[in-house]
């Protein structure tokens, strides 16, 4: 299958527009590197996967460019995650960063943008639940404590 049959008309929130290029911060890992003193090698700690990223580079033609811009805009300016298609990684849940415009006069019924978008992702944590060790080590203290009551109510002086 060529490349053409996999393209993907591109659209935020179901604003169209076309791409003229982008870019990806697609793999990758977060990384903290330790350096110790007296030591000559570091440690590089693993963090876990990078959030993804996407830049487009992209624009809008027709008589009807201004409605499409603002609402282009208006879908960027909305509040959580959304619906990007990529016309080449296909539908991603994204939230909008950036959205720059700019528009020439010599371009008449056109605007360019610059749109930059992070991998949408899940609020996973922190969670609620309580940690085990400090409920196993509040139930133990408990214990303790209830023994000693028992045994000063049993063999009291």
């Amino acid at each position: 299958m060529a490349w053409r049959d996999r393209y993907l008309p591109a659209s935020f929130r179901g604003v169209r527009f076309e791409v003229a290029d982008h870019s990806a911060d697609i793999a990758g890992r977060r990384v903290q590197t330790h350096e110790y003193p007296g030591r000559d090698r570091p440690f590089a700690e693993d963090l876990g996967r990078r959030a993804k990223g996407f830049e487009i580079e992209g624009y809008i033609v027709g008589d009807d460019y201004m409605e499409r811009r603002d609402r282009l805009i208006e879908a960027c300016d909305k509040p959580g995650p959304g619906l990007l298609e990529h016309p080449y990684l296909g539908r991603r849940q994204v939230a909008c960063i950036r959205c720059r415009v700019s528009e020439r006069t010599s371009e008449g019924r056109m605007c360019r943008f610059s749109l930059q978008f992070g991998e949408a992702g899940r609020a996973d944590y922190p969670t609620d639940r309580a940690d085990p060790d400090a409920v196993l080590a509040e139930a133990a203290d408990a214990a303790r404590r209830a023994v000693a009551r028992q045994f000063v109510r049993e063999f009291g002086l």
